[in-house]
C-alpha cells in the first residue's frame, strides 16, 4: 500500500513539473508509469476515433494493449472517442482496465492495461491546436527516434481525421505539416509519420509533411477497417527496438499484408486483393518533385503546340492509369492516380519527344522514393505513390473540406497545377459529343434461346470508354441494369451479343440481377477486372437501409462471369469507410431509375424476392443469370476522351 501511494505522489509531481495538470481535467485513476532513461522509439498515435470508425480504432488499441510498451519503445495514444455505440461502427465498450468514455483520454500503452495521463475533455481532433498540444507530450516520453501515426478517415491531399463530434472538422495536409514541422524543431526530425487511413500515400501529402519527417508510410487506395496489424508489429519493434524509420516501416507493411495473406479466414484474404502500402522517404522527395515539375511544364508545353493531339495523348494515359478510392456511385472518384503507372502510360505514346525524358526522370526519382511497396493483385499497378490529376476545371479550384487543391504546398512549389490548369481548359473546351451511329440489332424479339447480336460504329480518334448497356423498360420509366466495357474494331464498328442474361450478384441460395457500374481492367490479356456494384445493407436487428459500394475481382470470358466479393466501403461525409458484412445481415442491389421526365433517382426493391439474407461473405460472388421477360432498351454509351458522352440504344423485348 505505501508503495502504491508513493508512486501516485511521484506521478503527481511529474505532471506538476510538466504542467499537464492545469490543461487537463484528471480522473482519480490517472497516473503517469514512471520512466528510466531514453528509450529508443517514442510513437505517438493520434487516434480520432469521435466518428464512424470508433469501433474500428478501440480494436486497433486493443492490438497495441496486447503487446504493450517496454523500457526501448513508448506507446503513447491520444483517443478521442464518440458518444453512440451501436456497436458495428460506434462502441461504447470497456478498452482494458478503462470502462467507456466520450472524451478525449492521453494514455500511455503497457501490457494488458492503459495508464491515463489526461482526460482533454471533448476536444477536436480536426483543430491543429489539439495536434499541437498531444505532439508536445513527447517531451515526457524522451527517446532516440519518434514516430508519430494518425488513425482515421483519410482522403489523400484534402486530409485527414474526421472529427463527427465537432461538425466533421479535418485536419488538412497543410496544417498537419505545419504543426509536425513545429515540433520536429524541439525533437528533431520524425524517424516516421504514418497514416493508418485511405488514400494518404499521395505525393502532395508527403509533399506537405517533407519538412518533419524522415520516412512516411501511407496507403495508395482505401483501407479495410481493420487497419493495421499493431500487435506483432510492435512485438517485433520491442524485440529489436535499434531500427531505423525505413526498417520499422518494412515491418509495418509486412505485417499488414501478412494479416490478409496469412489469415485463415477467405474472406480477410479476399479482402487482401484491394490493399496497397508503401514506406516513402521524405529524404528524397526533392529530386521527384522537380522530376514531376518537369513533367508537367513538358505537358503543358506539347498542348500549347498541338492542344488536340498532345490533350487525346496525355488524356489517354490519364484514362489507363490506375485510379483510388473509386466507387460505385457514378461519379469521378478521387481522381488520384498511381504515378509511376501515369508516367508509363505517358512513355508509351508521348505527346511530345521532351515528355519521354521527363517521364525517365520520374521514374528515376521513384526508385530512390518509395523504398518498400507490396500491393493486392486487385491493385496490380499501385508502385507506392499517387498523384492528383483531375479531369475538369471545377474540381481542380473548388474547395475540398477545408482547402483547395492550390493551396496545397506542393501546388504552391511544384509545377503540376499550372500544367493541369491548361489541361482542364482543353477538356472543358471540348464540347463535341462523339459521332455513334443507329444501334442494330439482328432479332428484336427474343426467345430463351435466341441470341441477338447488337453493333453499332462511331467515329472518332478521342475515344476513351465504350459501354455496353442494358436497361429495363416499365410503365414508362427506365432502370439502368449496368454496362460491360466493349472496343470498337479497326473500322470503328463496335459488335456485342445477348442471350437475355445480365450480370448477378448472390450466395449459395440466392441470384440477384444487378448493375455493375464501374469496371477497371486488372489484366487485359486474361479479361480479368476490379468491378465495383452499387448495394444497400440492413445490419442484423435493424431497420436501416444504407448504401455501399461492394467490391470485385472478376473474371470475364465468353462462357460465364466469375468473381470474389472482396469488400464493402460506405462513402460517408468523413470519407470512405469499410462496412464489415457480418452472417445475418441483408444486402440488396441499388439502380439507377429514369423517370418519364429523364429525371433520375436511385432505387432498391422491398420485395422479399429481391433481398439476400447473408450466411457470409465468402458466399458473396458476382455472375450470369436470366433477366425477367419484358421490354429492354440495349446499346452503347460511348465517352471521349474530354468526357462527352453519347448514347444509342435499340429496343428489344425478352419472352
Amino acid at each position: 500500500m505505501k508503495a502504491r501511494r508513493f508512486i501516485v505522489f511521484a506521478g503527481l509531481l511529474f505532471l506538476l513539473a510538466y504542467g499537464v495538470w492545469p490543461n487537463a481535467r484528471r480522473t482519480q485513476a490517472a497516473s503517469d508509469p514512471p520512466k528510466a532513461g531514453p528509450a529508443e522509439w517514442t510513437l505517438l498515435f493520434y487516434l480520432d476515433a469521435d466518428n464512424d470508425l470508433e469501433n474500428a480504432q478501440m480494436n486497433d488499441l486493443k492490438e497495441m494493449i496486447a503487446a504493450g510498451s517496454t523500457k526501448d519503445v513508448n506507446i503513447v495514444v491520444l483517443a478521442d472517442r464518440h458518444p453512440n455505440g451501436d456497436g458495428r461502427k460506434y462502441s461504447n465498450g470497456a478498452v482494458a482496465n478503462l470502462k467507456n468514455w466520450t472524451s478525449a483520454k492521453l494514455l500511455f500503452v503497457e501490457k494488458g492495461n492503459l495508464h491515463e495521463i489526461a482526460d482533454w475533455g471533448e476536444a477536436d481532433m480536426g483543430d491543429p491546436a489539439t495536434l499541437k498540444k498531444f505532439l508536445q507530450t513527447a517531451k515526457q516520453f524522451p527517446a532516440k527516434h519518434y514516430g508519430v501515426i494518425f488513425g482515421d478517415h483519410g482522403l489523400g491531399w484534402p486530409g485527414a481525421c474526421s472529427d463527427e463530434s465537432n461538425g466533421d472538422n479535418m485536419l488538412t495536409t497543410q496544417e498537419i505539416g505545419a504543426v509536425l514541422t513545429e515540433a520536429s524543431t524541439s525533437l528533431g526530425k520524425f524517424e516516421l509519420i504514418g497514416f493508418d487511413a485511405c488514400l494518404m500515400a499521395n505525393l502532395e501529402v508527403a509533399k506537405s509533411v517533407a519538412p518533419a519527417g524522415h520516412v512516411m508510410v501511407a496507403s495508395e487506395e482505401l483501407e479495410p477497417g481493420d487497419g493495421w496489424n499493431y500487435t506483432p508489429l510492435l512485438q517485433s519493434l520491442a524485440r529489436n527496438p535499434k531500427i531505423s524509420g525505413a526498417e520499422l516501416g518494412r515491418l509495418i507493411v509486412d505485417t499488414y499484408s501478412d494479416y490478409f495473406a496469412k489469415s485463415p479466414d477467405e474472406g480477410t484474404q479476399q479482402e487482401g486483393d484491394g490493399i496497397t502500402l508503401s514506406v516513402i522517404s521524405l529524404d528524397q522527395l526533392t529530386a521527384l518533385e522537380k522530376a514531376v515539375s518537369d513533367l508537367g511544364i513538358n505537358n503543358q508545353a506539347a498542348l500549347t503546340k498541338a492542344e488536340e493531339r498532345a490533350f487525346n495523348k496525355i488524356a489517354r494515359a490519364r484514362s489507363k492509369a490506375e485510379e483510388y478510392g473509386s466507387n460505385g456511385e457514378g461519379d469521378a472518384g478521387t481522381q488520384q492516380f498511381d504515378l509511376h503507372n501515369l508516367a508509363q502510360n505517358l512513355k508509351r505514346e508521348p505527346p511530345d519527344s521532351p515528355v519521354v525524358k521527363a517521364v525517365d526522370a520520374v521514374e528515376t526519382a521513384m526508385k530512390n522514393v518509395v523504398l518498400y511497396n507490396k500491393h493486392g493483385r486487385g491493385r496490380p499497378n499501385a508502385s507506392g505513390l499517387s498523384i492528383f490529376f483531375p479531369a475538369e476545371k471545377n474540381t481542380l479550384t473548388e474547395k475540398q473540406g477545408k482547402i483547395a487543391y492550390p493551396q496545397t504546398a506542393f501546388s504552391l512549389s511544384a509545377k503540376w497545377l499550372p500544367f493541369l490548369s491548361v489541361y482542364t481548359g482543353a477538356d472543358a473546351a471540348d464540347k463535341a459529343a462523339p459521332e455513334v451511329a443507329n444501334v442494330e440489332t439482328t432479332d428484336t424479339e427474343l426467345d430463351s434461346d435466341d441470341v441477338a447480336v447488337i453493333t453499332t460504329k462511331v467515329k472518332a480518334d478521342d475515344i476513351d470508354d465504350v459501354r455496353f448497356v442494358l436497361v429495363r423498360v416499365e410503365d414508362g420509366e427506365q432502370t439502368f441494369l449496368g454496362a460491360l466495357p466493349s472496343e470498337p474494331d479497326d473500322k470503328g464498328v463496335v459488335k456485342e451479343s445477348w442471350d437475355g442474361e445480365w450480370f448477378t450478384i448472390g450466395d449459395s441460395k440466392k441470384e440477384l440481377i444487378c448493375p455493375i457500374t464501374r469496371f477497371e481492367a486488372i489484366n487485359d490479356a486474361e479479361d480479368t477486372y476490379w468491378v465495383v456494384v452499387p448495394a444497400e445493407v440492413r445490419f442484423k436487428g435493424t431497420d436501416h437501409w444504407f448504401r455501399v459500394s461492394l467490391y470485385f475481382n472478376t473474371d470475364f470470358n465468353d462462357e460465364a462471369v466469375t468473381g470474389d466479393f472482396v469488400y464493402a466501403f460506405e462513402n460517408t461525409r468523413m470519407g470512405p469507410r469499410q462496412i464489415d458484412l457480418e452472417a445475418g445481415d441483408d444486402l440488396r442491389p441499388v439502380y439507377e431509375v429514369f423517370d418519364k421526365q429523364g429525371k433520375h433517382h436511385f432505387e432498391a426493391s422491398d420485395n422479399k424476392e429481391d433481398i439476400f439474407h447473408l450466411t457470409g461473405t465468402a458466399d458473396i460472388k458476382v455472375g450470369r443469370g436470366p433477366v425477367d421477360p419484358g421490354t429492354y432498351q440495349i446499346g452503347f454509351v460511348v465517352t471521349d476522351l474530354a468526357g462527352n458522352e453519347t448514347r444509342r440504344f435499340t429496343e428489344v423485348k425478352l419472352d
